[in-house]
């Protein structure tokens, strides 16, 4: 790959993606360390970077279309897309009230493989809900890649619904590589490796 890794990892903190201290996550649980991917939007040459690595993993994952989960990981996807020619479909929040009636924008047949793509998989239930919704359509999807695991549970209850995930980092690796960059304390690496330990999710739908 043309990034490594490591000098990835430490852009997106420089550019804001990785945030420390206390901070409500979305699934309403405190965390030491948070991770938005929103902010590289504004930085084109960094979304074409880990949409590069995100590629990576999709070329080994035969697939027919790509679907981004809503919202943050719309942008990644469009990039894939557009640099695989592969089709796109997007997942709308909430069913369209009006004209067409749509859950899912875009063109697509019923049996096709579809690959999920995702920013970061903490308990994993965003990524589940745009699966069911996928399946409901007549779409097989078995995979997903995403940028951050943070290790919380989240790929195991994926795999027990039938969703294998990549990713380009876990929390423990994207952690160990800003601490040695200098970026990380040792003190908050502590912190957020027992974050990790003490609090995981599990559920299955």
């Amino acid at each position: 790959m043309a990034e490594k890794l490591e000098d990835l990892a430490v852009q997106l903190f420089d550019a804001g993606a990785v945030r420390l201290g206390d901070i409500e996550a979305k699934v309403g649980r405190r965390t030491p360390i948070y991770f938005d991917l929103r902010v590289v939007v504004s930085h084109p040459r960094l979304m074409m970077a880990i949409s590069r690595q995100l590629q990576a993993l999709a070329s080994e994952i035969p697939h027919d279309i790509l679907c981004g989960v809503p919202y943050a990981a719309l942008p990644f996807a469009a990039v894939m897309s557009v640099n695989s020619n592969t089709p796109m479909i997007m997942k709308r929040k909430e069913t369209k009230l009006y004209a067409t009636k749509k859950i899912l924008e875009g063109v697509f047949e019923k049996e096709q493989k579809c690959l999920v793509i995702e920013d970061v998989v903490t308990s994993g239930g965003s990524l589940l809900e745009t699966v069911t919704t996928l399946r409901s359509e007549g779409l097989q999807v078995t995979h997903a890649v995403v940028v951050l695991d943070r290790e919380q549970g989240g790929a195991s209850v994926l795999r027990a619904n039938g969703v294998q995930m990549r990713s380009i980092y876990t929390m423990t690796n994207l952690v160990k590589i800003l601490n040695d960059a200098g970026r990380i304390s040792d003190e908050t690496a502590e912190i957020v490796s027992d974050h990790i330990r003490e609090c995981q999710f599990g559920y299955s739908v």
